[in-house]
Protein backbone atom coordinates (compact mmCIF):
# COMPACT_ATOMS: atom_id res chain seq x y z
CA UNK A 1 0.00 0.00 0.00
CA UNK A 2 1.57 3.39 -0.76
CA UNK A 3 1.94 5.69 2.21
CA UNK A 4 1.32 9.36 2.20
CA UNK A 5 4.73 9.90 3.16
CA UNK A 6 6.10 8.66 -0.32
CA UNK A 7 3.56 9.38 -2.72
CA UNK A 8 4.20 12.37 -5.12
CA UNK A 9 2.15 15.35 -5.12
CA UNK A 10 0.34 14.27 -8.59
CA UNK A 11 -0.72 10.76 -6.78
CA UNK A 12 -2.41 12.11 -4.16
CA UNK A 13 -3.92 14.96 -6.32
CA UNK A 14 -5.59 11.70 -8.28
CA UNK A 15 -6.66 10.35 -5.45
CA UNK A 16 -8.51 13.35 -3.95
CA UNK A 17 -9.68 14.40 -7.26
CA UNK A 18 -10.21 11.13 -9.35
CA UNK A 19 -11.38 8.77 -6.05
CA UNK A 20 -12.56 11.29 -3.88
CA UNK A 21 -14.55 13.86 -6.15
CA UNK A 22 -13.01 16.48 -4.96
CA UNK A 23 -13.59 19.42 -7.96
CA UNK A 24 -11.00 22.13 -8.75
CA UNK A 25 -12.67 24.83 -6.87
CA UNK A 26 -12.20 22.52 -3.43
CA UNK A 27 -9.22 21.59 -3.92
CA UNK A 28 -7.88 24.94 -3.96
CA UNK A 29 -10.19 25.57 -0.75
CA UNK A 30 -8.23 22.57 1.16
CA UNK A 31 -4.79 23.51 -0.09
CA UNK A 32 -5.53 27.11 1.01
CA UNK A 33 -6.89 25.47 4.79
CA UNK A 34 -4.59 22.91 4.81
CA UNK A 35 -1.11 24.22 3.18
CA UNK A 36 0.04 21.05 1.35
CA UNK A 37 -1.35 17.70 0.31
CA UNK A 38 0.02 16.07 2.82
CA UNK A 39 -1.73 17.71 5.58
CA UNK A 40 -4.76 16.86 3.31
CA UNK A 41 -4.67 13.69 3.22
CA UNK A 42 -4.37 12.64 6.75
CA UNK A 43 -7.28 15.14 7.43
CA UNK A 44 -10.26 13.18 9.63
CA UNK A 45 -14.07 13.75 8.86
CA UNK A 46 -14.00 16.33 11.96
CA UNK A 47 -11.37 18.24 10.85
CA UNK A 48 -12.25 18.72 7.17
CA UNK A 49 -16.17 19.40 8.64
CA UNK A 50 -14.86 22.85 9.67
CA UNK A 51 -13.94 24.11 5.83
CA UNK A 52 -17.16 26.21 4.81
CA UNK A 53 -19.12 24.69 2.17
CA UNK A 54 -17.99 20.75 2.53
CA UNK A 55 -21.05 18.72 3.28
CA UNK A 56 -21.07 15.50 5.55
CA UNK A 57 -20.90 12.88 2.13
CA UNK A 58 -17.88 15.27 0.62
CA UNK A 59 -15.54 14.88 4.23
CA UNK A 60 -16.35 11.22 4.61
CA UNK A 61 -15.16 10.75 1.32
CA UNK A 62 -11.98 13.12 1.31
CA UNK A 63 -11.52 11.18 4.68
CA UNK A 64 -10.65 7.92 2.67
CA UNK A 65 -8.28 9.56 0.83
CA UNK A 66 -5.15 7.99 2.07
CA UNK A 67 -6.73 4.94 1.31
CA UNK A 68 -7.25 5.63 -2.41
CA UNK A 69 -3.57 6.03 -2.95
CA UNK A 70 -2.36 2.73 -4.02
CA UNK A 71 -5.53 2.88 -7.09
CA UNK A 72 -4.19 6.09 -7.64
CA UNK A 73 -0.91 5.04 -8.64
CA UNK A 74 -1.81 2.47 -10.29
CA UNK A 75 -3.99 5.16 -12.48
CA UNK A 76 -0.60 6.59 -12.76
CA UNK A 77 1.07 4.01 -14.25
CA UNK A 78 -1.34 2.22 -16.34
CA UNK A 79 -2.00 5.93 -18.01
CA UNK A 80 1.98 6.24 -18.27
CA UNK A 81 2.10 2.84 -20.37
CA UNK A 82 -0.46 4.38 -22.63
CA UNK A 83 1.97 7.55 -23.25
CA UNK A 84 -0.31 9.80 -21.09
CA UNK A 85 1.36 11.75 -18.92
CA UNK A 86 -0.72 13.22 -15.88
CA UNK A 87 -0.04 16.96 -14.50
CA UNK A 88 -0.86 17.97 -11.47
CA UNK A 89 -1.30 22.03 -11.11
CA UNK A 90 1.17 21.42 -8.41
CA UNK A 91 4.22 19.83 -10.93
CA UNK A 92 6.43 22.45 -11.95
CA UNK A 93 5.62 21.61 -15.67
CA UNK A 94 1.35 22.64 -15.00
CA UNK A 95 1.00 25.34 -17.50
CA UNK A 96 1.09 28.23 -15.32
CA UNK A 97 -1.27 30.33 -17.20
CA UNK A 98 -4.12 28.21 -16.16
CA UNK A 99 -3.55 29.79 -12.80
CA UNK A 100 -5.96 33.32 -14.20
CA UNK A 101 -8.49 30.92 -13.94
CA UNK A 102 -11.23 30.87 -10.66
CA UNK A 103 -10.97 27.02 -11.21
CA UNK A 104 -7.69 25.67 -12.58
CA UNK A 105 -8.12 22.23 -13.23
CA UNK A 106 -6.48 19.90 -10.05
CA UNK A 107 -5.31 17.25 -13.31
CA UNK A 108 -3.91 17.42 -16.81
CA UNK A 109 -4.22 14.35 -19.19
CA UNK A 110 -1.31 15.28 -22.05
CA UNK A 111 -0.59 12.98 -24.87
CA UNK A 112 2.59 14.71 -26.49
CA UNK A 113 3.85 17.94 -25.54
CA UNK A 114 3.03 20.02 -22.74
CA UNK A 115 2.65 23.42 -23.51
CA UNK A 116 6.10 25.45 -22.66
CA UNK A 117 5.05 28.33 -19.98
CA UNK A 118 7.91 30.59 -22.38
CA UNK A 119 5.90 30.14 -25.53
CA UNK A 120 3.41 32.84 -27.25
CA UNK A 121 0.02 31.01 -27.11
CA UNK A 122 -2.80 31.78 -28.84
CA UNK A 123 -6.34 30.37 -29.07
CA UNK A 124 -7.32 30.47 -32.88
CA UNK A 125 -11.19 29.25 -33.36
CA UNK A 126 -14.89 29.67 -34.87
CA UNK A 127 -17.68 28.17 -35.98
CA UNK A 128 -18.21 24.53 -36.97
CA UNK A 129 -20.14 25.08 -39.70
CA UNK A 130 -17.61 26.93 -41.63
CA UNK A 131 -17.25 28.46 -45.05
CA UNK A 132 -14.62 28.18 -47.40
CA UNK A 133 -13.58 31.70 -46.64
CA UNK A 134 -13.66 31.42 -42.68
CA UNK A 135 -11.46 27.95 -43.68
CA UNK A 136 -9.09 29.98 -46.27
CA UNK A 137 -8.65 33.31 -43.11
CA UNK A 138 -8.18 30.98 -40.70
CA UNK A 139 -5.47 28.80 -42.62
CA UNK A 140 -3.79 31.97 -43.17
CA UNK A 141 -3.39 33.05 -39.70
CA UNK A 142 -1.84 29.54 -38.65
CA UNK A 143 0.64 29.95 -41.20
CA UNK A 144 1.25 33.69 -39.80
CA UNK A 145 1.25 32.61 -36.61
CA UNK A 146 3.94 29.58 -36.73
CA UNK A 147 6.14 31.86 -39.08
CA UNK A 148 6.32 34.17 -35.82
CA UNK A 149 6.95 31.17 -33.76
CA UNK A 150 3.35 31.22 -32.34
CA UNK A 151 2.11 27.88 -31.07
CA UNK A 152 -1.96 27.63 -31.62
CA UNK A 153 -4.37 26.17 -29.17
CA UNK A 154 -8.34 24.91 -30.50
CA UNK A 155 -10.60 22.34 -29.66
CA UNK A 156 -11.08 19.00 -32.18
CA UNK A 157 -14.51 20.07 -33.55
CA UNK A 158 -15.17 20.28 -37.12
CA UNK A 159 -14.87 23.45 -38.94
CA UNK A 160 -12.58 26.67 -37.86
CA UNK A 161 -11.03 24.79 -35.30
CA UNK A 162 -9.82 22.07 -37.38
CA UNK A 163 -8.46 24.13 -40.07
CA UNK A 164 -6.46 25.99 -37.38
CA UNK A 165 -4.61 22.44 -36.54
CA UNK A 166 -4.38 21.81 -40.65
CA UNK A 167 -2.78 25.01 -41.08
CA UNK A 168 -0.32 24.63 -38.24
CA UNK A 169 0.71 21.40 -39.75
CA UNK A 170 0.89 22.64 -42.98
CA UNK A 171 3.89 24.49 -41.84
CA UNK A 172 5.04 22.38 -39.55
CA UNK A 173 4.27 24.22 -36.47
CA UNK A 174 2.72 23.40 -33.16
CA UNK A 175 -0.77 23.08 -31.96
CA UNK A 176 -2.10 21.83 -29.02
CA UNK A 177 -5.77 21.01 -29.12
CA UNK A 178 -7.91 20.95 -25.63
CA UNK A 179 -10.50 17.42 -25.69
CA UNK A 180 -13.88 17.58 -24.53
CA UNK A 181 -13.93 13.75 -23.61
CA UNK A 182 -10.94 11.65 -22.35
CA UNK A 183 -8.49 10.03 -24.79
CA UNK A 184 -10.62 6.57 -25.57
CA UNK A 185 -13.58 8.96 -26.23
CA UNK A 186 -12.41 11.16 -29.07
CA UNK A 187 -14.87 13.88 -29.83
CA UNK A 188 -16.07 14.20 -32.53
CA UNK A 189 -15.17 10.54 -33.61
CA UNK A 190 -14.03 11.84 -37.34
CA UNK A 191 -11.38 13.84 -35.84
CA UNK A 192 -9.50 11.09 -34.57
CA UNK A 193 -6.78 11.09 -37.51
CA UNK A 194 -6.52 14.57 -36.42
CA UNK A 195 -5.57 13.85 -33.28
CA UNK A 196 -2.97 11.30 -33.92
CA UNK A 197 -1.71 14.15 -36.55
CA UNK A 198 -1.66 16.63 -34.01
CA UNK A 199 1.06 14.72 -31.71
CA UNK A 200 3.58 14.84 -34.71
CA UNK A 201 4.50 18.13 -33.25
CA UNK A 202 1.98 18.81 -30.66
CA UNK A 203 -0.09 17.63 -28.18
CA UNK A 204 -3.44 17.12 -26.79
CA UNK A 205 -4.84 18.11 -23.46
CA UNK A 206 -7.86 16.62 -21.41
CA UNK A 207 -9.40 17.56 -18.01
CA UNK A 208 -11.04 14.28 -18.17
CA UNK A 209 -10.12 10.70 -17.43
CA UNK A 210 -8.83 8.30 -20.80
CA UNK A 211 -12.39 6.77 -20.27
CA UNK A 212 -14.47 9.50 -19.43
CA UNK A 213 -17.19 9.56 -22.33
CA UNK A 214 -18.39 13.19 -24.16
CA UNK A 215 -21.10 15.26 -22.35
CA UNK A 216 -22.78 18.38 -23.75
CA UNK A 217 -21.46 20.34 -20.34
CA UNK A 218 -17.66 19.73 -21.09
CA UNK A 219 -17.64 22.23 -23.71
CA UNK A 220 -17.83 25.06 -21.16
CA UNK A 221 -15.20 23.06 -19.61
CA UNK A 222 -12.93 22.97 -22.11
CA UNK A 223 -13.48 26.78 -23.34
CA UNK A 224 -11.97 27.61 -19.97
CA UNK A 225 -9.06 25.66 -20.60
CA UNK A 226 -8.64 27.32 -24.35
CA UNK A 227 -8.88 30.77 -22.75
CA UNK A 228 -6.76 29.91 -19.59
CA UNK A 229 -3.70 28.22 -21.77
CA UNK A 230 -3.57 31.50 -24.18
CA UNK A 231 -2.77 34.89 -24.56
CA UNK A 232 -5.49 36.19 -26.69
CA UNK A 233 -8.21 34.23 -28.41
CA UNK A 234 -8.67 35.00 -32.01
CA UNK A 235 -11.96 34.44 -33.95
CA UNK A 236 -12.24 33.95 -37.91
CA UNK A 237 -15.89 33.34 -38.36
CA UNK A 238 -18.88 33.71 -35.61
CA UNK A 239 -22.47 33.06 -36.39
CA UNK A 240 -25.11 32.58 -33.99
CA UNK A 241 -25.77 29.20 -34.01
CA UNK A 242 -21.74 29.05 -32.54
CA UNK A 243 -23.09 28.67 -29.08
CA UNK A 244 -19.27 26.86 -27.82
CA UNK A 245 -17.85 29.92 -29.38
CA UNK A 246 -20.38 32.59 -28.27
CA UNK A 247 -19.36 30.58 -24.49
CA UNK A 248 -15.45 30.85 -25.04
CA UNK A 249 -16.21 34.66 -25.32
CA UNK A 250 -18.24 34.97 -22.49
CA UNK A 251 -15.21 32.78 -20.56
CA UNK A 252 -12.47 35.10 -22.01
CA UNK A 253 -14.80 38.18 -20.58
CA UNK A 254 -14.75 36.64 -17.51
CA UNK A 255 -10.82 36.15 -16.76
CA UNK A 256 -10.09 39.61 -18.67
CA UNK A 257 -8.92 37.84 -21.91
CA UNK A 258 -7.88 39.76 -24.92
CA UNK A 259 -10.21 38.22 -27.58
CA UNK A 260 -9.76 39.58 -31.34
CA UNK A 261 -12.32 39.05 -34.50
CA UNK A 262 -10.95 39.13 -37.73
CA UNK A 263 -12.53 40.76 -40.86
CA UNK A 264 -11.54 40.40 -43.93
CA UNK A 265 -11.08 43.91 -45.61
CA UNK A 266 -13.17 43.09 -49.14
CA UNK A 267 -15.99 40.45 -47.54
CA UNK A 268 -15.87 42.03 -44.26
CA UNK A 269 -16.62 40.20 -40.98
CA UNK A 270 -17.35 36.49 -41.58
CA UNK A 271 -20.11 36.82 -38.90
CA UNK A 272 -24.19 37.29 -38.42
CA UNK A 273 -24.61 41.22 -37.05
CA UNK A 274 -26.06 40.05 -33.93
CA UNK A 275 -23.01 37.47 -33.37
CA UNK A 276 -20.71 40.24 -34.21
CA UNK A 277 -22.27 42.91 -31.68
CA UNK A 278 -21.79 39.76 -28.80
CA UNK A 279 -18.66 40.06 -29.60
CA UNK A 280 -17.84 43.41 -29.09
CA UNK A 281 -20.12 44.03 -26.13
CA UNK A 282 -17.59 41.46 -24.63
CA UNK A 283 -14.95 43.07 -25.05
CA UNK A 284 -13.88 41.37 -28.82
CA UNK A 285 -10.86 44.09 -31.15
CA UNK A 286 -11.99 43.93 -34.46
CA UNK A 287 -9.37 43.70 -36.40
CA UNK A 288 -9.07 44.41 -40.16
CA UNK A 289 -7.05 42.77 -42.30
CA UNK A 290 -3.91 39.96 -42.38
CA UNK A 291 -1.48 42.88 -42.17
CA UNK A 292 -2.79 43.77 -38.77
CA UNK A 293 -1.70 40.24 -37.64
CA UNK A 294 1.15 42.37 -35.87
CA UNK A 295 -1.16 43.74 -33.63
CA UNK A 296 -2.11 40.35 -32.43
CA UNK A 297 1.53 39.09 -31.84
CA UNK A 298 2.55 42.93 -29.97
CA UNK A 299 0.09 41.88 -27.69
CA UNK A 300 1.35 38.39 -26.18
CA UNK A 301 3.11 39.28 -23.38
Amino acid sequence: MTDSNQATPVIQTIALCRYCGVTPRMFGALLAHFGNLERVIRADSGTLMAISGIGVETTNRIATASEQLAAAEEHFNQSAARDITIVSRLDETYPRRLFELNDPPSLLYVRGMIPDNETRMVALVGGENATNDGIELTVKLARRFTAEGVSVVSSLNAGIDAAAHLGIRAENGTSFAVLEAGFDQIHPAENAPLAVDILKSGGLISEYAPDAEFKEDNYCQSNRLIAGLTQAVVITELYQGSMRTLDLLNCCSQIGKLVFVMIDPELGALADQASLNDAVANGAIPIIGLDRVDDIIKSLV
